[in-house]
């Protein structure tokens, strides 16, 4: 069952056949995200304003070659954060201090961070498919953190059925995970010339 496109991937998807209303909308939402995260690096205003214009001008010009995205957010954010390494490298700046690397480490533990949020999303759109009795069991598992006695006294059956259901629910979910992201492919390629255009 093919699940319905998000507002996010909507949007996206409208940038991408050139509807400028669209784009602007893309430009209001992560301006401001995209200047923070960036200037923490840079700390510099003027540089990173004119980093951030011109990643949203090459996105515009690119879209044409950029693929539909499952987490648009993920994808720009990982985008921005390597064409800002690439900004450090081009002025040779010395990444050599223990605060810059901190610094550093915190910012990619929030795009982890980020990334995790993400998946954890669509597990859960994912889970909303699987029938109600498994669903019920995963969620209250995986969502809610019961024990498998636990949900075996709040439901009423045995702690084997429930260990089933969770198990039945777990394959079923890699599976649907797995053919959702085959084709992730095209967006690891248009990174690459993304980021090193």
């Amino acid at each position: 069952m093919r699940l319905a496109a998000t507002p996010e991937q909507l949007l996206w998807k409208n940038v991408l056949s050139g509807d400028h209303q669209s784009f602007n909308e893309l430009f209001d939402q992560y301006w401001e995200p995209f200047f923070q995260y960036a200037y923490k690096i840079l700390q510099n205003r003027e540089d990173t304003e004119e980093l951030v214009q011109e990643f949203f001008i090459h996105l515009w010009n690119k879209r044409l070659e950029l693929p539909e995205l499952q987490s648009v957010q993920a994808y720009l954010f990982t985008a921005l954060k390597h064409r800002l390494l690439n900004q450090l490298a081009k002025k040779k700046h010395r990444l050599t201090s223990l605060e810059w690397v901190k610094e550093n480490e915190s910012l990619l533990s929030a795009t982890e961070h980020l990334e995790k949020k993400n998946t954890e999303k669509i597990i859960l759109s994912l889970a909303r498919t699987l029938p109600e009795k498994m669903q019920e069991v995963y969620m209250l598992h995986q969502f809610r953190g019961l024990s498998i006695a636990e949900i075996a006294l709040t439901t009423g059956n045995s702690e084997q059925t429930i260990r089933n259901q969770i198990n039945s629910a777990i394959k079923k979910l890699s599976i649907a995970y797995r053919s959702r992201f085959l084709s992730l492919f095209p967006i690891f390629l248009s990174l690459f010339w993304l980021l090193n255009s």
